[in-house]
């Protein structure tokens, strides 16, 4: 597990290397976790130095090892793979998630020393290639969901659906993880019991969300990830292969899926019994968008007597609880404290042309008034920077939030791959590192091979760049420049919409460019229109 968010405490635990852990002791297998991200505490929390990784694995002789984590793990998985062969030159490298799965092809040729890259969903597919192994077989390209590395060639095996029945997921192997670690850093800011909990674990059911947002992927996990990853990026082209998935599977693959509410709550109640866990972060992407699961899902938490021993938050959307605002009465009921809502924007324009949530400004205010009613405090995230986002687009995020006391410092819209901005934005993207490309565009003075050279190389300089939303990237905005966001970004943080509205004014009259051309119902705000005004009125005064 490679470390994360350096600038952070290790929040939350890795699943998916617990649950893999657990497959593999099902199995019968022998298996450890290395935990980077939480044994950076040792060392000010900053990076393990690589002489301690290389005596680590070189502790056993092992068969097979995985690394995987989101794309914002790139740069430092492209810096652990080299360590993982020189320590284990005989092991076989499987990775995964969403920093490999969307182009394992082009991961491959930029981190050579992997073997196996699993696409998607990994559970079903990393039990086939522990069982080639240890079976001594090592037929990989019977094992569907797989780019082989071959001698610098890849080559993929068949698509694999994903899983139909979650509760057929076991838990992850939680005495493999380092807890301790974990629970010294329980605590979290965003309710009274989350600040205060001393044990606190994190969960994970859900995978894949129902809404469509363009700057969010889902690892693999959902049918319109696989559209995305069968079809590079063409949606429809690649279902065609997931139909034919569904046809060979008799599946019908979800945009969200869920286990049963009884295999959530008894992933709890092995949490409290286990470990004494007070508090537990549902990291689920997005649970208020299933309503009969989670009524279902806070009734049987207190029927279990959970909802005052083990406090619990999790992450929503307002459409759902614009449109069932009692949903939140039911989960507080339960030993809800708090829920997270991504509003990304408060303008209905940049809501549906760029971002396709489905949810707008009135959504946004139901909710809310919905979550004050209860007596919780709203959280959310908002996001500047997307790609037809004007000032007064920004205008009315801000307005919205002053209306509301909303003090927030948005993230810049980060066009992660696998998402649809950056399958829509790739070569727009690319050209921010390395100016060749867009000039070869107008030139047409390159060879094709010579190109995609190019490409591969700005790639990986733009997925080195991944890793924190509140820094910059490439950006997709139309209209601003990373520069001209950063200073935005401020404004609206202090609400200082005077200088906002200035700095529009005098971008506006240098450059001519609508984007900067504010409407008339911002002049309350605006000090430059407000001073003409007044100048205006005082010369009609004088003129009398």
């Amino acid at each position: 597990m490679p470390e994360i968010r350096l600038d952070s405490k290790p929040l939350n635990f890795p699943f998916w290397a617990g649950i893999l852990g657990s497959i593999v002791e099902i199995k019968g297998g022998q298996v450890g976790i290395l935990d980077l991200n939480a044994l950076r505490t040792e060392f000010s929390r900053n990076l393990v130095p690589s002489k301690v990784i290389k005596e680590e694995i070189e502790v056993e002789q092992w068969d097979l090892i995985g690394i995987g984590g989101l794309t914002s793990t790139y740069n430092r998985i492209k810096t652990l793979v080299p360590i993982i062969r020189k320590a284990a030159p005989n092991s076989v490298i499987i990775s995964g998630g969403g920093w490999a799965t969307y182009n394992p092809d082009e991961i491959l040729q930029l981190v050579p020393d992997i073997d196996i890259i699993c696409i998607g969903e990994g559970e079903e597919t990393f039990a086939e290639v522990y069982d080639e192994i240890n079976n001594g077989t090592r037929n990989f390209e019977k094992v569907n969901g797989l780019c082989l590395n071959n001698k610098g060639k890849y080559k993929f095996t068949g698509p694999r659906a994903l899983i139909s029945d979650l509760d057929k997921v076991p838990y992850p192997a939680y005495h493999l993880f380092e807890t301790d670690i974990y629970f010294k850093y329980s605590s979290l800011p965003l309710s009274p019991e989350s600040f205060f909990s001393k044990r606190r674990a994190s969960v994970v059911w859900e995978r894949g969300c129902p809404r469509g947002c363009t700057f969010c992927s889902h690892n693999g996990m959902s049918r319109i990830d696989l559209q995305n990853i069968y079809g590079s990026g063409d949606r429809k082209k690649g279902e065609l292969l997931v139909r034919q998935v569904d046809k060979e599977n008799n599946t019908f693959q979800l945009p969200a899926r869920w286990p049963t509410p009884k295999y959530a709550v008894d992933n709890v109640k092995l949490l409290r019994l286990k470990f004494g866990v007070d508090f537990v972060s549902i990291l689920d992407e997005n649970m208020t968008s299933n309503r009969k699961w989670t009524e279902e899902f806070c009734q049987l938490y207190k029927n279990e007597g959970l909802s005052e021993a083990v406090k619990w938050g999790t992450l929503g959307d307002a459409p759902s609880v614009a449109t069932y605002p009692d949903l939140v009465k039911t989960m507080k009921d339960a030993g809800c404290c708090y829920i997270s809502f991504g509003f990304e924007s408060a303008s209905n324009k940049v809501l549906n042309q760029d971002i396709g949530k489905g949810q707008l400004q009135i959504h946004e205010q139901q909710t809310i008034d919905a979550v004050k009613k209860v007596g919780l405090t709203p959280i959310t995230t908002f996001m500047i920077g997307n790609p037809h986002e004007d000032i007064n687009d920004l205008m009315e995020t801000v307005d919205f939030w002053i209306r509301n006391r909303i003090e927030i410092n948005p993230f810049i819209c980060t066009p992660y791959v696998g998402s649809p901005l950056y399958y829509n934005y790739k070569d727009y993207l690319l050209q921010q590192y390395d100016e060749k490309l867009k000039l070869v565009n107008e030139l047409q003075k390159a060879d094709e091979e010579t190109i995609e050279k190019w490409k591969l190389a700005a790639l990986d300089k733009f997925m080195s760049e991944c890793g924190d939303a509140t820094q910059y990237t490439a950006t997709v905005s139309q209209y601003f420049t990373i520069a001209e966001l950063f200073a935005l970004k401020q404004f609206m943080y202090k609400h200082d919409t005077g200088r906002m509205l200035k700095m529009a004014h005098h971008r506006y009259d240098e450059t001519g460019l609508n984007q900067w051309k504010h409407d008339e119902k911002w002049t309350k705000y605006c000090p430059v229109c407000i001073a003409k005004e007044e100048l205006l009125g005082y010369r009609i005064e004088i003129s009398k």
